[in-house]
C-alpha cells in the first residue's frame, strides 16, 4: 500500500521528518545526559517546537553551559544518577513536578583507563558505571510514578565490536550480539527489555557511529582533537600528515552529527512502526578519510601528505582477539606511522596550543586527558577495517534525513571556534 510524507530541510541538514498528526499535543519529554554531546542537541531539537514539546526537563550532574530558549519550555535539573540512591533521584523528580511523555537517555560516563592501555580498557567499570546510570534513572521513574509511553535509549555503534576488530558489514541491527569481550551495552539493553515488560513502556534503541557536534566540556568528539590537530599543524607550519596506511584511508566509515542524531530519535519516539526497535543512525553520507583529507587541508591553508607506500615505515598494533568480531579470519591489524596521542605528547605542539589560547582567548584545554581527547581520533583515523552502518531499516520505517559529512563538520569546527574551543579556520 503506497504511504507519502513530508520531509523539509533546516541548513545543511535534508529530509527531516514532519510531524503534522502531532503538533499541538504539548508532550513533555526527559533528556538525560542533558551537557553532553547528544543530549544537548536531543535539548536543541525539541526546544524548536514548542507547540509539540511543551515540557523540555534536562537532566544533568551540573547546570549547563549553554542550552537554547523556548520560552519556558526548557527546565533544567540537576541530578547524579551514579552518586544518588533511586528513592533520591525519584525525590527530585517529585520536586519538581516531573511527567514525561517521552525519554531520551543519552547519559554516559567514560571511566579512566586501565594504567598504559587504551580507552576503553576497562570494561568492567565501564559497565558498571553505565549500567548502574540507567538502572538507577529507571528505577527512580517507578517509585516516581511516572510512565512514559516510549524511552529511547542511545548506545552506538560498538554494539558492532568495531572498536575490537573487523565486523560483520554493513552493521545491521539484526547481526548477532559481539561477546568476545564485555560491552555494556548489552547489560543497557537487557536492563530496558525488562523495565519495558514490567511498565508496558515502549523502547528504542539507536546506534550512531563517531559522534560530530560541538559542545562545551564535551571531549568524546572526533571533530574537537581534529580541528586541534589541523589548526597547530599549520601554527607551526607543517603540513596535516595523515597518520594511517593506504586502507585507513580509503576504506568507508559512517560518521554521525549530533543534530541529525537528535532528530533521528525523535522521529523514532513519534513513529509507532518504529517501537520496540533498536535503530542505526549514521549521516546516510558516503564518507573516507582519503576523500576528505586533502579538503581539511584546504581549510586550514597548508599541504597534506598521503599513506606512505613503504610498510616499513609504519607500526603495527595488533587487536588482541582472533576471531575478530565478524566470527572469522585474521584478528584486526594497525598500521600507524604515529598517533595523535604521542604527536600531543610533543613539547613543541604544547607550546604551541598556548600561543594560540593567548591569541584567540581559548577557554579549555584538549591537553588536560590527551587520551581521552586523542585517543578518540586514533581510534577512529587510524582504523583499517569499514565501519559501514546500515539505514536501510530506518529508511524502510519512512525515515529520509542527511547530512554531507564534510559539511557537519565544517559547520561543527565553526561552532567549536564559536565556543572559543579551537582557534578559527583562516
Amino acid at each position: 500500500m503506497a504511504s507519502a510524507s513530508t520531509v523539509e530541510s533546516n541548513g545543511i541538514l535534508y529530509g527531516l521528518p514532519t510531524f503534522p498528526e502531532h503538533e499541538g499535543k504539548a508532550y513533555s519529554a526527559i533528556v538525560t545526559g542533558a551537557n553532553g554531546i547528544s543530549g544537548h542537541h536531543m535539548v536543541k531539537v525539541l526546544a524548536q517546537s514548542p507547540q509539540r514539546w511543551k515540557d523540555i526537563y534536562a537532566l544533568s550532574r551540573r547546570p549547563p553551559s549553554s542550552h537554547p530558549r523556548a520560552g519556558d519550555a526548557v527546565k533544567h535539573i540537576a541530578v547524579d544518577f551514579l552518586a544518588s540512591e533511586p528513592h533520591e533521584i525519584a525525590r527530585v523528580l517529585k520536586d519538581n513536578g516531573v511527567q514525561a511523555d517521552f525519554v531520551f537517555f543519552t547519559s554516559y560516563v567514560q571511566p579512566p583507563p586501565k594504567k598504559g592501555e587504551g580507552l576503553w580498557s576497562d570494561t568492567d567499570e565501564m559497565t558498571r558505571q553505565n549500567t548502574l546510570l540507567l538502572s538507577n534513572f529507571l528505577s527512580a521513574l517507578k517509585i516516581a510514578s511516572v510512565t512514559p509511553s516510549r524511552i529511547v535509549l542511545q548506545t552506538g555503534s560498538k554494539h558492532y565490536g568495531v572498536h575490537l576488530g573487523p565486523t560483520l558489514t554493513p552493521e545491521e541491527e539484526d547481526d548477532p550480539r559481539v561477546l568476545i569481550a564485555p560491552n555494556f551495552y548489552f547489560d543497557q539493553e537487557d536492563i530496558l527489555y525488562d523495565y519495558s515488560r514490567e511498565t508496558g513502556t515502549g523502547w528504542n534503541i539507536t546506534r550512531p557511529g563517531f559522534i560530530i557536534g560541538a559542545v562545551k566540556d564535551a571531549a568524546m568528539n572526533i571533530t574537537y582533537p581534529l580541528a586541534v590537530y589541523a589548526a597547530i599543524q599549520k601554527y607551526l607550519g607543517r603540513s596535516l600528515d595523515f597518520p594511517g596506511d593506504i586502507a585507513a584511508w580509503e576504506t568507508e566509515s559512517h560518521q554521525s552529527m549530533a543534530t541529525l542524531i537528535a532528530y533521528h530519535a525523535e522521529w523514532a519516539a513519534l513513529t509507532p512502526a518504529a517501537a520496540d526497535q533498536a535503530l542505526n543512525i549514521s549521516d546516510s553520507s558516503q564518507f573516507t578519510w582519503g576523500k576528505f583529507w586533502p579538503i581539511l587541508a584546504k581549510w586550514y591553508g597548508i599541504p597534506y601528505t598521503s599513506p606512505r607506500p613503504d610498510t616499513k615505515a609504519y607500526n603495527l598494533l595488533e587487536m588482541p582477539l582472533e576471531p575478530p568480531p565478524r566470527g572469522f579470519g585474521p584478528r584486526g591489524r594497525i598500521y600507524a606511522s604515529f598517533s595523535f596521542a604521542s604527536w600531543a605528547q610533543e613539547p613543541e605542539v604544547l607550546t604551541a596550543w598556548n600561543a594560540l589560547r593567548k591569541k584567540h582567548g581559548l577557554v579549555q584545554s584538549p591537553f588536560d586527558d590527551t587520551l581521552k581527547t586523542f585517543g578518540l581520533i586514533d581510534g577512529e583515523i587510524l582504523t583499517p577495517w569499514p565501519r559501514s552502518i546500515s539505514m536501510d531499516k530506518s529508511r524502510k520505517l519512512g525515515w529520509h534525513g542527511y547530512v554531507d559529512t564534510k559539511e557537519a563538520i565544517f559547520e561543527t569546527i565553526n561552532k567549536l571556534a564559536e565556543l572559543k574551543m579551537v582557534p578559527p579556520m583562516e
